[in-house]
């Protein structure tokens, strides 16, 4: 079946965009309105005859949005108009939209629409698809099918008619919902109607887009040419049509995970439609190994910047929001979801210019309180200084209801087992512990992926199977620890890292560096391929390095510092220098090893400060097991991180290491072994 574009089809192709850097600059110093209308609807009911779950993210998705708009792109807050929950019932969406965005937008206004809910299939008797399907969203008070069956859900071609009504060109559309598939799906959630139904479109909708036919002078003719050849504007949306678009509760905020990356990548840049698709992509990859959003553009403006207005100070991870005496409301939407655990209290966070420093005191989501020097005004750009990695940090395991009521024990105080209360988990969890229909026990990730290679004998007992599957946690909890200091666009450190076929520089499967201008790729590597890494330190001083590898099935190993026998662990790449691992020359080779396949992370830390401790751990653990990579699958080996943390760590304290961005950068790379 051909797809095209969000508002007309079921599906979406994505379109990789440029940017025109000048053109957004002269729309920066441009005195063009920018309007905004932003939709969160959390509060569905499952008690209707529909199968509508209700959602957690909807309004922090707004809020991210909203502050994003003003304190970084100069939206006034006049200027934002939000329906949420109860109030963006179908006529209060439509009527909204027509007075505050089509009768105030002129020609060379800003526009952005935001919407994130449930989504659905409504039936289209004119669609320009075989199966006659246009995708719609489900405002409030729509939990029930009307008495003929149909539905009150604003169909893509509504909104397809509104936004041909704006004189302006310069509108950006955000969707973050899908139309098949809803429920819960471990412990996240699915933006769908469960029932994947193709409902009956209201008599209101159809007169409604009749209306608006003879306002703009269209024949269903004409109206389904202009559908074949695209909506005006920018559409980015969550997922393709046959894709989940989801949300969690990482690190108690509940947020849609394409709009938090969207936003999080806004505040940190402003290259444009290719690199944030990309970025996204990455992200989204990584969280969740299927969810790909689309970036759809007509081709007249394809070389126009994201939101069409470049940002107006640089790039920030907060805001001051409030100030009272010597404390200061600060919002965290630019920091990275699965750090926010690492900024409790004694945080730091330095204006742009860094000139005043601020300490946080408490933070509950993306909410911080922060004392201030001296008095900063509401509206201040805060970057990130340096965090505080609790020692006490644990990695969650979700028990499902399938292992009974037995909560089993760990002698590891770094695992923390979370039973399910009424079907659902009462905080975010890392991994789930389930049973499947085999009879066998494994893990799951949140969104119940099975993690390969962690399934026993059908019959296991729930305690023999902790047993088996602790070198695993201790792995997975290596991991989540050094997550907690990614900070890719954060740190002061200039490096920039690569993973490539070794025989072939030029193919490369991932990147990732502290220039935010950089792009991210992503390419399959195929099991048993030779690859390397190769690091550009652009720094003025020598840093030292440990590059860590996560299989699909968890595996923690350590793959550099390598050179264990002759003693040589400085792991050091000079001052604007290259080094490639595994070094060739000294015929060193590094490949996935079968049978493994899906998805595989790196995770690269970089210090200007010389590893000591964790170098002297490694060998130690080396000459142990007589083997390299060196897996992390005991509590030594979890020590030798806990060491790596230490000589991170500038001011060494008793209840937690503290990460400075000057001295430390840690960076990602995602990727799909086939």
């Amino acid at each position: 079946m051909k797809r095209r574009h969000f508002l007309q089809t079921t599906a979406l192709s994505a379109i990789y965009l440029a940017q025109a850097k000048q053109y957004a600059q002269v729309l920066a110093r441009s005195s063009s309105r920018k309007l905004a209308l932003l939709i969160g609807i959390n509060n569905y009911s499952e008690t209707g005859n529909r199968s509508l779950s209700p959602l957690n993210g909807c309004k922090t998705d707004v809020e991210l949005q909203r502050e994003l708009l003003i304190h970084r792109f100069g939206f006034k807050p006049s200027d934002i108009k939000i329906l949420l929950n109860e109030e963006a019932t179908r006529s209060n969406i439509l009527q909204t939209f027509e007075t505050h965005l089509i009768q105030q937008a002129n020609s060379d206004d800003i526009v952005v629409f935001h919407f994130s809910g449930h989504g659905s299939r409504v039936f289209d008797s004119e669609a320009i698809t075989s199966d006659q399907a246009n995708t719609a969203f489900v405002p409030a008070g729509s939990d029930h099918l009307n008495p003929d069956q149909s539905v009150n859900d604003i169909m893509g071609k509504t909104l397809f008619l509104l936004m041909s009504a704006l004189k302006t060109e310069n509108v950006t559309a955000v969707f973050d919902c899908c139309y098949s598939g809803g429920g819960t799906r471990g412990s996240e959630r699915v933006r769908a109607d469960a029932s994947n139904t193709l409902y009956q479109p209201s008599k209101a909708e159809t007169d409604y887009q009749k209306s608006w036919m003879r306002k703009l002078g269209l024949t269903p003719e004409q109206l389904r040419d202009r559908r074949k050849k695209g909506a005006k504007g920018v559409i980015l949306a969550a997922a393709t049509a046959n894709q989940l678009a989801k949300e969690n509760d990482l690190a108690d905020v509940s947020s849609g995970l394409f709009t938090y990356f969207l936003t999080q990548y806004l505040w940190e840049s402003a290259e444009g439609l290719t690199d944030a698709e990309a970025m996204i992509k990455r992200s989204l990859f990584a969280a969740t190994g299927f969810q790909e959003p689309v970036f759809d553009v007509r081709p007249e403006l394809i070389t126009k910047p994201i939101y069409f207005t470049a940002p107006i100070h640089g790039s920030a991870q907060s805001v001051v929001q409030s100030v009272q005496r010597n404390q200061a409301t600060l919002w965290l939407g630019g920091l990275d979801k699965r750090t926010l655990e690492s900024f409790g209290t004694g945080s730091t966070f330095s204006t742009l210019e860094e000139t005043e420093t601020v300490t946080i005191v408490e933070r509950k989501g993306l909410t911080a309180i922060a004392k201030i020097p001296s008095k900063l005004r509401p509206g201040t750009l805060l970057k990130e200084s340096s965090r505080v990695i609790p020692r006490t940090i644990k990695l969650r395991i979700g028990l499902d209801s399938s292992l009974g009521n037995q909560l089993p024990k760990m002698s590891s105080d770094r695992i923390e087992f979370i039973p399910t209360q009424n079907g659902a988990y009462p905080q975010f969890v890392h991994y789930i512990l389930s049973r499947a229909t085999s009879n066998t026990i494994g893990l799951f990730s949140p969104s119940l992926e099975r993690l390969p290679d962690s399934f026993g004998q059908a019959g296991e007992s729930v305690s023999d199977a902790i047993v088996r599957l602790t070198p695993k946690f201790q792995g997975l909890f290596a991991a989540h620890l050094i997550r907690q200091t990614l900070n890719p666009s954060a740190s002061q450190l200039k490096i920039e890292v690569s993973l490539h076929l070794q025989n072939q520089p030029d193919q490369i499967i991932a990147q990732s560096s502290t220039d935010r201008s950089s792009n991210v790729r992503n390419q399959p590597i195929p099991v048993k391929t030779p690859c390397q890494f190769q690091i550009k330190n652009h720094d003025r001083s020598p840093l030292y390095l440990l590059i860590a590898l996560i299989s699909p099935n968890g595996r923690f190993s350590i793959v550099f510092p390598n050179d264990y026998i002759s003693g040589d662990l400085s792991g050091e790449v000079p001052a604007k220098a290259n080094r490639f691992v595994p070094d060739p020359d000294q015929g060193e080779t590094f490949r996935i090893a079968p049978p493994l396949v899906g998805r595989g992370e790196a995770l690269i830390v970089a210090s200007r400060n010389p590893l000591t401790r964790t170098y002297k751990q490694l060998r130690t653990l080396a000459e142990e097991s007589n083997r390299t990579p060196i897996a992390i699958a005991t509590q030594r080996g979890i020590d030798a991180i806990a060491n790596l943390l230490s000589d991170l760590d500038r001011q060494s304290g008793h209840s937690a290491y503290r990460i400075s961005t000057e001295d430390v950068a840690t960076l990602s790379l995602s990727f799909q072994i086939i």
